[in-house]
C-alpha cells in the first residue's frame, strides 16, 4: 500500500530546521491509499461518456457535492448509463476502494449498479458488480466497496452505473477509485508517480511544518526517515536527473540461433533508431516500475491470423520482455489491433485506445493497410509524433510487414521513421530476403492467403522485436538523450487531432441524422436517416475536422459533403479495399485556429452514411 508519513512540528521544531539542524527524523508512518479517480463533474464530463445510446452531460441542476453532477438521459436499455475507461486506472487482481453518489427522480425506488466491463483472458467480454443498492427516489445515496477486487486476467477495463430494471434518467456525482500503486517512486513527494520541482517544493514545506503529510517516496536516501538530506538529494536530481541503469551483460549476448537465421533477424533492423528510450524503458521496467507496451495497427497486430491470440506476435514479444526485463507482474500489455483500419484512422483512436493506457512503448503497424498519399501519409505521420509527444516519453517502435508480393508502404513509413530517429523492424525485409536466401518460403510465414501471417509468422515478428531490443541494449548503440525534430516527411498537421464527444459539439442541429451508430465501440456518433437531407450542423474551436466513418466497397455507402466555413469537401464511404469497418478522411484545414462553422449533408440522400466521430485538429 501506498504510505504517508504524517507529523505534527512544534515551533521550537521548526526553528531549529530552518536555523540549519539538519538531522531532523520522523517515525510516524500511517498508511493512506492513493486516489486514482476523483471525478466530480465541475466543469468537464471527467472523461465518462454515454454507454449504449444514453447521453451524458454535466450539470448544475443538482449535485451531491459542490455545485455540478452528471446527468444521464436518453436511456433505452437498463445498461445504457455513464462510462469511463479504467484501464489507467485499475489493474487486475488488485484491491480497491471504490464509491459513486447517484440519484433519481423517477417517483419510485430504483435498484442502481456499479459495475465493471473487461475481457478475461480469451477474449471475452464480462461484466462484474462492483457495488448494487435500492435508491430512494430524490435521495442522493453512495453505491461504494471497500475492497472491490478486479478479476485476474482482466483487460479492457471500464467502470459503468446502471440500473437492473428501471429506465429513469439519473444523475452521477462523486465518483471516487482509491487503491494504490504498485511502486513507490522514489524522490515522489505528491504521490503523482512523478518527479519534479512540485515534489521539492512540498518536501520544504514538510519539513518546516507548513504541511502535514508527504508521500513516502520523499525518503530519497531510504533510510525511513525524511530530513534535510533528502531534500538536498532530491534538489540535485532534479538540477542533474540520472539516467536509468541498463541491468545485464548485452554487449557479449550470444544469439543461439543458426547463421541464416541470424542474418534474418539483421535484416529486420531496418533503422535502429535513437536508444535512449527504449532503454529508459527497459531499465523502468527492471526496476519494478509499472510498465506498459501497446500495439497499435489493424488486422495482423490484433491476432486475427494467429490460430489464437496468445500466438500473435503482440503477445509473444510482450512476453518476451516480459520475462527478460520485467520483475513479477509489474508489465501490461494492450492490444490495440483493430481489422481494417489504416493509420487514418489509428491518428484519431490512439488517445482511447493507447493514451489512456499510459502506455511506455508503442508499436505502429499499418504497412499491409495504409496507401499512397496525403490522407495515408500525413496520418502516418502524425500519428508517430503524436506518440512521441506524449507526456510520458514513450518509445515509438514501427513495423513493417508485407504482401507474398512483397507490396508494403514501407518505403515511405522508413522515411518519417528515420526523420523522426525511430526504430523500423522491417518484417519485410526479414522475410522477402529470407525467401530470396532459401532461409524460408512464404508457407512458413503464411496464414494461408497473401497478406497474414500464420503462427510461423507471427513468431518470426516477435523475434525480431526481441532483437531489437538486444540489439538497443548494446552500449555501442546507446544515446543519452533525444529531442522530437521539428522537420516533418509529409506533415503533421494532424498530430493535434482529437475526437469529440456529441456534447463537446456546440451549437448542435441534427437535422436528417441519428445519434447512435452501428458499432457499440464508437457510439457516440450519427447515422444518416434518409429521411430527407438536413444538414448536421455544429460548431468547433481549431484548425480543421477529420471524420471518422463507416466504409465499404459498396454502392449502398454515400458520399458526405463537408462544409466548413463556406469551403465544401466530398468525404467518399464507398471506398475500395475496405469491408465496413472504420475509416477517416479529413473534411478541413486551415492553418491557424478559428471557430468552426460545419455542416454536412450527402451527396445523395437514398444512400448510407455512418459517422462514428469527428476529431478536432487543435
Amino acid at each position: 500500500m501506498k504510505k504517508l508519513i504524517s507529523k505534527t512540528l512544534s515551533v521550537l521544531s521548526a526553528a531549529a530546521l530552518t536555523a540549519g539542524i539538519v538531522n531532523f527524523n520522523t517515525e510516524n508512518f500511517t498508511a493512506s491509499a492513493a486516489t486514482l479517480l476523483a471525478a466530480e463533474f465541475e466543469t468537464t464530463n471527467d472523461s465518462f461518456t454515454g454507454r449504449g445510446g444514453a447521453a451524458v452531460a454535466w450539470t448544475s441542476d443538482k449535485a451531491f457535492s459542490d455545485k455540478c453532477s452528471l446527468f444521464v438521459s436518453e436511456r433505452s436499455s437498463t445498461w445504457n448509463g455513464a462510462s469511463r475507461d479504467a484501464s489507467s486506472i485499475l489493474s487486475a487482481g488488485k484491491t480497491y476502494e471504490i464509491s459513486a453518489a447517484v440519484y433519481h427522480e423517477s417517483g419510485e425506488d430504483v435498484e442502481m449498479k456499479f459495475s465493471l466491463q473487461y475481457t478475461d483472458a480469451t477474449g471475452t467480454a464480462c461484466y462484474d458488480a462492483i457495488a448494487l443498492e435500492t435508491v430512494p427516489d430524490s435521495t442522493w445515496l453512495i453505491l461504494s466497496n471497500d475492497a472491490y477486487t478486479v478479476p485476474e486476467g482482466a483487460s479492457d477495463l471500464s467502470i459503468y452505473v446502471e440500473t437492473t430494471e428501471s429506465l429513469t434518467d439519473f444523475y452521477l456525482d462523486a465518483v471516487t477509485v482509491k487503491g494504490a500503486p504498485a511502486v513507490i517512486k522514489q524522490g515522489d513527494a505528491n504521490g503523482n508517480m512523478a518527479v519534479s520541482i512540485d515534489d521539492a517544493v512540498l518536501l520544504s514545506e514538510y519539513l518546516v511544518g507548513k504541511q502535514d503529510e508527504i508521500e513516502i517516496g520523499a525518503d530519497f536516501d531510504k533510510d525511513n526517515s525524511i530530513d534535510v538530506f533528502d531534500l538536498v538529494m532530491l534538489r540535485d536530481y532534479i538540477i542533474n536527473p540520472k539516467g536509468p541503469s541498463i541491468e545485464g551483460d548485452w554487449d557479449n549476448y550470444q544469439e543461439n540461433v543458426s547463421p541464416q537465421m541470424l542474418q534474418v533477424y539483421k535484416d529486420s533492423l531496418l533503422n535502429i533508431g535513437n536508444t535512449k528510450r527504449i532503454r529508459d524503458k527497459i531499465a523502468k521496467a527492471q526496476s519494478g516500475e509499472n510498465v506498459n507496451i501497446a500495439y497499435l495497427g489493424g488486422s495482423i497486430t490484433g491476432g486475427g491470423s494467429s490460430s489464437t491470440p496468445a500466438k500473435c506476435f503482440a503477445n509473444l514479444s510482450y512476453q518476451y520482455f516480459n520475462e527478460t526485463f520485467g520483475c513479477g507482474s509489474n508489465v501490461s500489455y494492450t492490444n490495440a489491433g483493430l481489422a481494417g483500419t489504416s493509420s487514418v484512422v489509428g491518428n484519431m483512436r490512439v488517445d482511447k485506445d493507447v493514451f489512456s493506457k499510459n502506455a511506455d512503448i508503442i508499436f505502429i503497424e499499418f504497412a499491409v493497410n495504409d496507401q499512397g498519399g496525403d490522407r495515408f501519409q500525413k496520418s502516418f505521420e502524425s500519428l508517430v509524433k503524436k506518440c512521441l509527444s506524449q507526456e510520458n516519453e514513450p518509445a515509438v517502435v514501427v513495423v513493417t510487414l508485407c504482401m507474398q508480393s512483397g507490396s508494403s508502404c514501407q518505403d515511405w513509413m522508413a522515411k518519417v521513421a528515420q526523420n523522426y530517429d525511430v526504430p523500423v523492424i522491417s518484417g519485410k525485409n526479414a522475410i522477402m530476403n529470407a525467401i530470396k536466401a532459401g532461409t524460408l518460403s512464404w508457407s512458413d510465414y503464411g496464414s494461408g492467403d497473401n497478406i497474414h501471417p500464420g503462427d510461423g509468422g507471427h513468431k518470426l515478428i516477435a523475434d525480431c522485436i526481441g532483437y531489437y531490443y538486444r540489439q538497443a541494449l548494446r552500449s555501442e548503440n546507446a544515446d543519452d538523450s533525444y529531442d522530437i525534430p521539428n522537420t516533418s516527411v509529409f506533415g503533421s498537421e494532424y498530430s493535434t487531432a482529437r475526437l469529440l464527444t456529441v456534447n463537446e459539439l456546440k451549437n448542435l442541429s441534427t437535422g436528417s441524422w441519428n445519434k447512435g451508430t452501428n458499432n457499440s465501440s464508437y457510439s457516440d456518433g450519427f447515422t444518416f436517416s434518409k429521411n430527407g437531407n438536413n444538414p448536421l450542423k455544429f460548431t468547433v474551436e481549431g484548425k480543421g475536422i477529420l471524420l471518422l466513418f463507416q466504409s465499404n466497397s459498396n454502392a449502398s455507402m454515400g458520399t458526405a459533403n463537408v462544409t466548413v466555413n463556406g469551403k465544401t469537401t466530398s468525404v467518399k464511404s464507398n471506398l475500395q479495399y475496405t469491408w465496413g469497418g472504420l475509416d477517416g478522411d479529413l473534411g478541413y484545414y486551415q492553418n491557424t485556429s478559428g471557430t468552426l462553422e460545419v455542416s454536412i449533408a450527402m451527396d445523395n440522400p437514398s444512400t448510407n452514411f455512418v459517422l462514428y466521430g469527428i476529431a478536432v485538429i487543435e
